[in-house]
């Protein structure tokens, strides 16, 4: 399997992100792109080719299509797919197989007290991500950067690419900890019963975990807590929903776990900066 290095800093270019979906009996066309190409497949799976090598991209993994390199898809979605893609520049970046990753490898120079840290990132050309909801999350937050009009925009995608980036690194270097495993654990309960009044405490008596310990642990690997992660994905389905469907604002909010839409309303505003309703317009004009 092919590895792609390269040095930090400089930074890597972001130049462009979105969704798309391939139905089924779709395929991917077929060029030879100038620029890095990931794919990210949420739900479903696209069949890739790479110079006359063949990838089944399923739910939860990705490929990283290298420039220069002939791709398309050799067949045909048999489902709906759902996927992200990034374009993106790497300054300085070679092609390597079977790159074995170490602490030692990543960190190329310590920093001096005139010359900056200089890292050697090593990113498999495929595979399938761990801690999948922070993965989906980043991804998320730099799609939905594109509706935003902001002087700021390309700044906040690029610094949330490179965590993303960043996060593909970390996964090869360790083996799940017993924080990241309580996380996955919290985050697949959530998942499961987003629609129904949830609070920490029911889930602790489930996960048979005291709520500080569940707090401390979702604090460390996912920088949020257990309120703070319930409101994100009630809101990253809401929103799905707003772009996707005519449903009212309250029915929505009922979909997602939350009976009072004025609270819904509030929440949101709150979070995303713009109201429900205005999210939809803005989704709906992209």
């Amino acid at each position: 399997m092919d590895t792609v290095t390269f040095s930090m800093p400089p930074l890597p270019v972001f130049i462009k992100g979105a969704e798309s979906v391939f139905l089924e009996g779709k395929k991917h066309f077929r060029r030879t792109f100038s620029v890095f190409d990931l794919l990210y497949v949420k739900r479903g799976c696209l069949y890739m080719t790479e110079n006359g090598r063949e990838f089944a991209v399923g739910s939860g993994h990705y490929l990283l299509l290298i420039p220069g390199r002939e791709h398309y898809g050799h067949r045909p979605c048999e489902e709906r797919t759902e996927l992200v893609w990034l374009h993106f520049l790497l300054p300085d970046f070679a092609v390597v197989s079977d790159c074995g990753v170490s602490r030692q490898i990543v960190i190329e120079k310590e920093a001096t007290y005139t010359e900056p840290i200089q890292y050697r990132l090593s990113i498999r050309q495929y595979g399938e991500v761990k801690q999948r909801e922070r993965v989906e999350q980043l991804l998320s937050q730099i799609v939905e950067q594109n509706i935003r009009r902001d002087i700021d925009q390309p700044l906040r995608q690029l610094l949330l690419f490179i965590e993303f980036l960043w996060h593909l690194q970390k996964q090869e270097l360790s083996v799940p900890s017993a924080s990241e495993q309580i996380s996955a654990a919290v985050v697949a309960y959530i998942e499961k019963h987003f629609s129904e009044p949830i609070t920490l405490d029911m889930l602790a008596q489930e996960l048979r975990f005291h709520p500080d310990y569940i707090t401390r642990c979702m604090q460390k690997t996912m920088g949020m807590g257990f309120s703070r992660y319930l409101a994100h994905y009630r809101l990253s389905k809401a929103k799905q929903w707003l772009a996707e469907t005519n449903e009212t604002i309250e029915a929505i909010a009922k979909r997602v776990g939350i009976d009072d839409g004025a609270y819904f309303s509030r929440l949101f505003k709150k979070v995303e900066g713009i109201t429900p309703t205005e999210y939809r317009r803005m989704a709906r004009r992209t």
